[in-house]
């Protein structure tokens, strides 16, 4: 009877331990292109409102701007993973790389705390926005 109460106790925790266990979201491939964009630029305190407002300053605070630069890049980076939402997917694909690759030197740039060189990424960033959804945005 011990033997039995034993081997249910650790299979019962064996089974509590793998639900509180986060899996990662790698197996499931990356996050869709309105979480990535929803992510980045939704509301006050989303990357792009964060740097909008930091780079406006002269002296921007250093270690949110790197923060948030970071989050720009990693997630940028995801984007181009995606299938394209419509359109030609070679078009989807240098517009996503070249848009990770904004993002890149803006993470390169704020990390050297340059202001010059993290204001110009952004602002191609920024200008990236109309082609792409021109060509592949959804209504």
């Amino acid at each position: 009877m011990k033997r039995l109460i034993c081997i249910a106790t650790a299979m019962s925790l064996l089974l509590l331990a793998g639900a509180l266990i986060p899996t990662s979201g790698a197996a499931d491939g990356p996050e869709s292109v309105g979480k990535i964009m929803s992510k980045l630029h939704k509301g006050k305190k989303a990357p792009m409102a964060v740097l909008k407002t930091q780079l406006k300053s002269a002296t921007p605070a250093w270690p949110e701007v790197q923060k948030e630069a970071g989050t720009y890049a990693k997630l940028s980076a995801d984007l181009g993973k995606n299938d394209a939402p419509k359109g030609d997917a070679a078009s989807w694909k240098k517009l996503c790389k070249e848009y990770a690759d904004f993002a890149k030197k803006l993470e390169d740039s704020a990390k050297k705390e340059d202001l010059a060189g993290s204001k110009a990424a952004f602002s191609k960033i920024g200008g990236s926005c109309k082609e792409c959804h021109e060509k592949h945005r959804e209504e």
